[in-house]
């Protein structure tokens, strides 16, 4: 029953936030909202003709012959195109990640001071937020770096022998993959707790890195089932947009492409809000640990002394 009542105290802790910081959490999110699709926009007017002209010349070297000077001329566009390409993806990602970076930096600053009991201006918050970025920003590296590995280290050994071993037994492999892919995705939400965590901790403490992802892992401790239930809940909620969105999709693609967007950032906004609010309790029950390991290292029997008669 108290794993239940903090779990739940965990999802009103966002909306305690909005109670009191409600326009600076507004003005963070609409922010969030402009510059994230600034950056869409950007990045498929970018991109989009490079991908029409690479998929024109690559139908144009099938019909070529190899070694003719047509199809030298077009293996060279086609290699400078990809180049190109592959330059406008990695700037949007970096530009993505910055943006995302920064906006769960002020969410969290935000959050922290409802905590703290401080009245945070929008110049205050601006302030924190240049002065602080950078330690979340190299902490959620160390983050995708870790989650890369994980799904490097998962897939290839377990679901390319499965495709390998029972591709002539597609029921067995249906069921084999669906095993898989719950187990590792199971696996990745109770990982991804102390990782989340820490990138709350680089913003609130002066950590980042490995020291964060070490601080957030001894938070966690007797607590990380919450975080797990929060990581859960979130998959809830998206599992539950998709057939919203499946049904959008034939009829209005551009109204299901817009909600799928605006869905997805409140959603990271909560996440944002929810793992601060979830920082705060592991404060506070690694606080109480504490205090009742030095109560319970006070003697219960009388001290005498040794040169009373």
């Amino acid at each position: 029953m108290n794993n239940l009542s903090s779990f739940l105290e965990l999802l009103k802790g966002p909306l305690k936030i909005l109670s009191r910081n409600g326009k600076l959490m507004a003005f963070t999110a609409a922010l969030y909202l402009i510059f994230y699709s600034i950056s869409f926009i950007l990045y498929t007017y970018s991109s989009n003709p490079f991908i029409f002209d690479l998929a024109i010349k690559l139908f144009s070297l099938v019909s070529e012959h190899p070694g003719t000077p047509e199809f030298t001329k077009l293996l060279v566009d086609i290699q400078e195109d990809i180049g190109i390409f592959l330059g406008i993806e990695i700037a949007y990602i970096v530009l993505l990640f910055f943006i995302i970076v920064s906006a769960e930096t002020a969410i969290i600053i935000i959050a922290s001071s409802y905590y703290n009991g401080d009245n945070l201006s929008l110049k205050e918050l601006f302030s924190m937020v240049s002065r602080t970025w950078t330690r979340p920003f190299v902490t959620s590296f160390y983050v995708q770096l870790l989650a890369l590995g994980y799904i490097s280290l998962f897939f290839w050994p377990l679901f390319v022998p499965s495709l390998v071993l029972f591709h002539d037994h597609p029921t067995i492999l249906i069921i084999l993959l669906v095993f898989l892919g719950i187990l590792i995705i199971t696996f990745y939400l109770y990982l991804s707790v102390v990782w989340a965590l820490a990138v709350v901790v680089s913003v609130v403490e002066d950590s980042y890195g490995i020291v964060a992802l070490g601080k957030a892992r001894e938070l966690v401790k007797g607590n990380r089932v919450h975080g797990f239930f929060l990581n859960l809940f979130l998959v809830l909620v998206f599992l539950l947009f998709i057939p919203f969105q499946l049904k959008l999709s034939p009829s209005m693609p551009i109204v299901a492409a817009v909600s799928q967007y605006v869905f997805t950032c409140l959603v990271s906004i909560f996440q944002f809000m929810a793992y601060s609010v979830f920082y705060f309790q592991c404060k506070n029950h690694m606080k109480k640990s504490s205090e009742g390991f030095e109560y319970n290292q006070i003697p219960t029997a009388a001290v005498l002394d040794e040169h009373l008669p």
